[in-house]
């Protein structure tokens, strides 16, 4: 299926999250003076405009990253709580407010285009036809320039064949975020299969897998994660795992409807995620512990 637009769900929890984990990978690698590769296997546009009807139909980032603004009409106000802020999540904040204030919000390309270096190499992926036009659109004309931007390579390719196909990169330096939609249940198996397949070739990279918590999915959901963990602790009983988990919404409650429902809804019917996480194989130091307060902070104002 290739109906998922994130246009719908831009600047939602599961963003705050994605995003957050997102920036501490990249600012991790930028400490190097040495190149290196990143992949994106679900880019999606790499920009969002929260005036799009969509946008506002679903309300998600309303909910989500506004939530971190005075003003949520102007949008252009400082950040609530500045004095209490994780350092990790107030780097996040300050990183999306320039956007916020224009009305969008960046998907994670923009963020990797942003931060990488001139001799750093960007790989995108993106199977849905418009969403890959608006990708390329994006990344050629960007919002903020990035003096130092870094080699650009977007494929209108499946994400996981393409992981598959590109890995090790010639810099085996680097770090891959997946982000599939999860609308079909073979992406839990495809996940583990291809992160597995990946690590076992590319056992330095940084790997970033996020996922939906999803009532009515648990079981495919930990058995994806029991399956990569497996195998990578198999080829290194050392390596560094992070888990991370953010739920924000009463797991008890929860009631799962369908994607057309949650958008006719108005509002009315609850989300369908109680929260999202995201696994990290050979995780940077301390980004566990930063995030884990980044958690607790997104969870004080929900």
């Amino acid at each position: 299926m290739l109906s998922y637009q994130h246009i719908f769900h831009a600047g939602n929890h599961a963003d705050l999250l994605k995003h957050s984990v997102l920036l501490q990978v990249l600012n991790s690698l930028n400490k190097k003076d040495k190149p290196y590769t990143f992949f994106d296997t679900h880019s999606g546009s790499g920009f969002y405009d929260l005036t799009d009807s969509r946008s506002i139909k679903t309300g998600e980032a309303q909910k989500g990253i506004s939530r971190f603004f005075e003003n949520q009409n102007n949008q252009n106000d400082n950040c609530k709580n500045t004095s209490n802020i994780p350092e990790a999540f107030k780097a996040y904040i300050d990183f999306v407010k320039p956007y916020i204030e224009k009305l969008c919000y960046p998907g994670s390309p923009e963020i990797e285009r942003r931060l990488m270096r001139k001799n750093d190499v960007l790989i995108l992926s993106e199977l849905h036809h418009t969403e890959f036009e608006n990708l390329r659109a994006n990344m050629k004309t960007p919002v903020f320039k990035n003096e130092a931007e870094p080699a650009i390579q977007v494929h209108n390719r499946n994400g996981w064949e393409m992981l598959k196909a590109l890995t090790p990169p010639q810099t085996k330096r680097g770090a891959v975020l997946i982000d599939p939609s999860y609308e079909e249940k073979e992406d839990y198996s495809l996940a583990a299969q291809t992160i597995i397949a990946v690590h076992k070739k590319w056992s330095n990279g940084i790997i970033m897998l996020w996922y939906p918590l999803l009532a009515h999915r648990e079981g495919e959901i930990e058995a994806m994660l029991d399956q990569i963990c497996e195998s990578a602790r198999a080829l290194n009983q050392n390596i560094e795992i992070a888990d991370l988990r953010l739920e924000v919404f009463d797991k008890s409650l929860h009631k799962e409807v369908s994607l057309q429902e949650f958008r006719e809804s108005n509002g009315k019917n609850p989300p369908r995620l109680y929260g999202s996480g995201m696994l990290v194989l050979n995780a940077p130091w301390k980004l566990q512990e930063e995030t884990q307060k980044t958690i607790e902070f997104i969870n004080s104002a929900f």
